[in-house]
């Protein structure tokens, strides 16, 4: 009989296949002693032995049925006698038309799935030794990998942890620092404070000097008068008319030194400002009488007696203004320097708190933007403050401040070329602000947050030379603000210092000009953007005062641009009211025209 069934077996049979039956589905080996559970699923004798585990029920691996085991135990379950035929066929009678390729000596049996060959039982065995060695490394490396995996996250938990001490050691840096600055401004607007309460008090001595004159003066009469009267002297009526008149005169005397004193005396006002890096707040004289507006928008002549020291300020064309506050073309936040292309066509305006330029045609109408974008990256900038054009009109230079930066950019499509001074530890640039460029195409930065003016290669960003350190005396800074050159000389708004110095281009020092005040001989309160034009006047945009002043080459004063009149009474200067709002950036054009950039919150440009 099994001699008869073999042949028809080795018609139809696979012997992969055929070996797949004949595994165990618990032990995966061959069956041994083959039973079959009430389901009509096989296992081994000693795998079910094992898995009832002394218990009176047995649950199926493969359908999750559950049976009672009989009380005799495992033996009683029926033996799965086909299978157990299967078994008892020599693997020499299944006759395979392949050979093994292993040890090639035996026919193939099945193909092995670790290596992929047909081979014979014995072979086979082997492989599955193999297997099951390779099998037992994998899982000894897995459980290691698993041990430095959790070391792993242990050490990036503690890295975590690490970097938010460090982050709370720079808030407390930080911290003391704002301490520190907010406790310097509290001295500094003291410091002020006193200059202002100063100068209003003399302002008030001297009207009381005036007032002790007629109080003298009054004095005498009321004693002259009153004995006259107690005297009972003959006074005719019409000399009773004459004290009454002269003592209604004195009256209406006192009551004018009353009046004079309050026109003259103004209120000191402390306005806070919110979310700036560099004033805590600011002190402004506010008149106590009304006025009358008296905002106005004139061009003036001067006398031509007085050519020699002062100039026409303003075209006929007037004044007029450009942008508004937002981030769209031709909106501002905050513009701050800005500068007329070499063949003056084109104005460049750093836009600060948008983070980006904008270029104009010289008649205020926009061309491009760059993408006003904040961050370090190669093209974007952080609180830029002032722009310069080189001499071939080829670059743009831009102080990336926020950044402690130069860019540069191409003047036709305002792309980023390259960067000067970025990551260079000999240069160290802190915070810089104003910058210009010279016929050399040498760069003169003010290093505001060290004090200092660098000079630097346009063409290659290599360090040239430096001046200055914190001070007020001759060449020394309290924050270089904003700087220019022309005619072989360099001026330099000394920002704290109330100031301005000029210089050679080699950086001696030539002379000063300007001091702490309001007046109009010549005082700045922060002093911002300077421009020098073709006849060497300087122009200086006096920021707290709301105002321009405009100097001859020998620093003396020849002009102020503002919306207020003179609290003297010197006559020699011409007064162009125009209303300004924080004035910050400044140049003027070949042809005399100026533009101005306003801080404040107007965020424009005023043009005349």
């Amino acid at each position: 009989m099994a001699s008869t069934s073999i042949p028809e077996f080795r018609r139809v049979v696979n012997y992969t296949d055929l070996e797949v039956l004949l595994e165990c589905p618990l032990c995966l080996d061959r069956f041994d002693q083959p039973r079959m559970i009430p389901c009509g699923h096989t296992y081994c004798t000693k795998c079910l032995n094992e898995l009832c585990a002394g218990s009176d029920t047995i649950i199926c691996p493969q359908c999750r049925q559950q049976y009672d085991v009989p009380t005799a135990g495992i033996a009683l379950f029926p033996r799965n006698l086909s299978y157990q035929q299967l078994l008892d066929i020599r693997t020499e009678q299944l006759v395979s038309t392949r050979q093994c390729q292993v040890c090639d000596k035996k026919r193939a049996f099945s193909d092995c799935l670790h290596c992929h060959k047909a081979v014979c039982l014995d072979c086979k065995q082997i492989h599955r030794q193999e297997l099951a060695t390779t099998t037992a490394i994998l899982l000894t490396d897995l459980a290691k990998s698993s041990d430095l995996c959790k070391d792993a996250l242990n050490m990036e938990i503690t890295t975590f942890l690490s970097h938010c001490d460090t982050v709370k050691k720079q808030i407390s840096t930080y911290a003391k620092e704002l301490i520190d600055f907010i406790k310097q401004q509290e001295k500094q607007l003291k410091h002020d404070l006193d200059k202002m309460i100063s100068q209003q008090l003399e302002s008030s001595k001297k009207v009381l000097t005036q007032f002790e004159k007629n109080k003298e003066e009054i004095d005498k009469f009321v004693r002259i008068s009153k004995q006259k009267i107690e005297r009972n002297e003959s006074i005719l009526d019409e000399k009773y008319i004459e004290i009454q008149n002269n003592a209604t005169k004195h009256l209406t005397t006192l009551q004018n030194v009353v009046t004079v004193l309050k026109n003259k005396r103004k209120d000191i006002t402390f306005t806070p400002v919110l979310h700036h890096q560099e004033r805590l707040g600011e002190l402004n004289l506010k008149s106590i009488v009304s006025t009358p507006d008296q905002h106005a928008q004139v061009s003036i002549s001067v006398d031509d007696n007085n050519n020699n020291n002062r100039q026409q300020l303003v075209p006929p064309s007037g004044v007029r203004q450009v942008g508004q506050w937002g981030n769209g073309s031709l909106e501002f936040w905050c513009p701050s320097g800005l500068a007329i292309t070499r063949n003056n066509e084109h104005l460049i305006v750093v836009d600060s708190w948008n983070h980006r330029i904008q270029m104009l045609t010289i008649g205020g109408q926009f061309l491009r933007t760059t993408s006003g974008v904040k961050g370090r990256a190669f093209d974007e900038l952080n609180n830029p403050r002032d722009v310069c054009i080189n001499t071939s009109n080829e670059w743009i230079i831009v102080s990336d401040s926020g950044n402690h930066r130069l860019v540069v950019y191409d003047i036709n499509h305002l792309q980023v070329q390259r960067l000067i001074a970025g990551n260079d530890t000999q240069i160290n640039l802190h915070f810089p602000f104003g910058i210009c460029c010279d016929e050399n195409d040498l760069l003169y930065v003010c290093d505001r947050g060290n004090n200092r003016i660098v000079v630097l290669r346009l063409s290659d960003g290599i360090f040239v030379r430096q001046w200055g350190r914190k001070g007020i005396q001759q060449s020394e800074f309290d924050a270089p603000d904003f700087i220019c050159c022309r005619q072989n000389i360099l001026a330099v708004s000394d920002f704290n210092n109330h100031r301005v110095q000029v210089f050679s281009l080699n950086g001696q020092f030539l002379f000063t000009f300007g001091k702490f005040g309001s007046g109009d001989t010549g005082e700045f309160r922060y002093p911002r953007g300077i421009a020098i034009d073709d006849e060497g006047f300087f122009m200086v945009a006096d920021w707290v005062n709301n105002r321009l002043q405009l100097f001859t080459p020998d620093g003396e004063l020849s002009a102020i641009v503002s919306d207020k009149n003179s609290d003297t009474t010197n006559d020699d200067l011409a007064l162009l009211k125009i209303g300004f709002d924080r004035p910050i950036g400044l140049t003027v054009s070949s042809q005399g025209v100026v533009f101005v950039t306003e801080w404040g919150r107007s965020h424009r440009i005023i043009i005349y």
